[in-house]
């Protein structure tokens, strides 16, 4: 298993992967514990979402993955809910790290709320202060243009083992605070696919 923690200015990334050979199997997959489905995320009080935003971010993340050859990532509901959540815990608690005030990391936040087996793990988080939020075009691009800017956030947002991603911004005043959740969920594999690779 390798980690990777980076950080450049108010930007961090980080990332988990976990190596495997062969087809995946349930014993060596990465299983997340029991959970249900994020429910959705309703903001603090003084909190807003910013779903146009989102939606923003994302479209602005697969184009720039289209133009390096690589998939669009899968917009995800309920990594959507895991980065508002994130996004809005951040700006409650005055804090901007991947890594709670009480001690819970990307990778455990993410896999204790997504109810899916995934290969991969990854986090982007972005925050500026003075920002219009009413100016959603500029406030997208600058958050897609930073990350791509540095080189832990660009590598999440071209890596190619991801296949899912969830984007959180919420505001308050003129606070800002993004999130992206990546992962990479293993390809569903038919019976008929297993017998098949088996020979």
């Amino acid at each position: 298993m390798v980690m990777k923690l980076m950080r450049a200015g108010l930007l961090v990334a980080a990332v988990i992967a976990v190596s495997l050979l062969g087809i995946p199997s349930l014993s060596r997959a990465f299983m997340p514990p029991a959970v249900q489905k994020p429910a959705a995320v309703l903001p603090p009080p003084g909190v807003k979402h910013m779903p146009e935003v989102e939606d923003l971010v994302f479209e602005l993340t697969n184009r720039v993955r289209r133009a390096k050859g690589l998939p669009p990532l899968v917009k995800d509901e309920d990594l959507t809910q895991v980065a508002r959540a994130y996004s809005d815990d951040m700006l409650v608690r005055r804090f901007f790290d991947h890594t709670t005030p009480d001690g819970v990391s990307f990778d455990e936040r993410i896999s204790g709320r997504y109810p899916y087996r995934v290969r991969t793990l990854g986090e982007n988080i972005w925050t500026a202060l003075g920002y219009n939020p009413a100016n959603r075009h500029r406030v997208a691009q600058e958050i897609v243009d930073d990350w791509m800017s540095s080189p832990g956030h660009r590598a999440n947002i071209l890596d190619p083992d991801f296949t899912h991603l969830g984007v959180g911004v919420s505001a308050r005043q003129r606070t800002v605070l993004a999130t992206q959740e990546f992962v990479g969920r293993f390809k569903a594999f038919s019976f008929r696919d297993l017998i098949t690779q088996a020979q």
